[in-house]
């Protein structure tokens, strides 16, 4: 599907350990669709692209992040991101107010981790590892064996396999926000 992302600024959210073909993989599908995105982390950490000949990402603190500057949030996997983050006041709270706004996000693997620890999934349908149902029913989340889920604000994959089903899902979250459609009714 072919979606103008032009304007929409992403942020994605990562800390030491991130799975850096969640991110690179997501980043081109949504750099081809005109969107802008932002690494945001959690720290001073140097990160680096991989396989970009170990050029610097744009990167900003999560302490010196302001969610009013971006119309959606990425959460790329990684066991050690997403449990480093999920400790992190500020990254909560950057996290949360993606979630009071309605804005769009998307979370990979691992990266649900970081939206149950926000309080993020209540009432919502989420695709994730079934190692993570019990997390994510114990807050009031909806765990489905499905590879991606797209419940109103929120797409989520279970596997980096969905990579490709999730982004199309996710660029259009962003894009039905960018038009003022309505993407805060939809289902999968």
């Amino acid at each position: 599907m072919n979606h103008d992302l032009t304007s929409v600024k992403i942020a994605a959210l990562v800390a030491t350990g991130f799975e850096q073909d969640h991110l690179l993989d997501a980043q081109e599908f949504l750099h081809r669709a005109g969107a802008t995105i932002t690494t945001v982390s959690v720290g001073t950490d140097k990160l680096r692209e991989a396989g970009k000949a170990g050029k610097p990402l744009a990167n900003i603190a999560v302490d010196d992040a302001d969610e009013t500057g971006f119309d959606a949030l990425l959460l790329p996997g990684g066991k050690a991101s997403a449990d480093n983050l999920s400790r992190n006041p500020a990254a909560i709270e950057f996290v949360r107010s993606f979630m009071a706004a309605s804005k769009p996000i998307g979370a990979i693997t691992d990266g649900v981790k970081v939206l149950v620890a926000a309080d993020g999934v209540a009432g919502l349908r989420v695709a994730a590892d079934p190692v993570l149902r019990g997390a994510i029913e114990n807050v009031g989340g909806v765990w489905t064996e499905k590879p991606v889920a797209y419940d109103r604000y929120l797409v989520t994959a279970a596997h980096i396999q969905a990579i490709e089903c999730f982004c199309d899902a996710f660029a259009q979250n962003c894009r039905e926000l960018k038009s003022g459609s309505g993407s805060s009714l939809r289902t999968d």
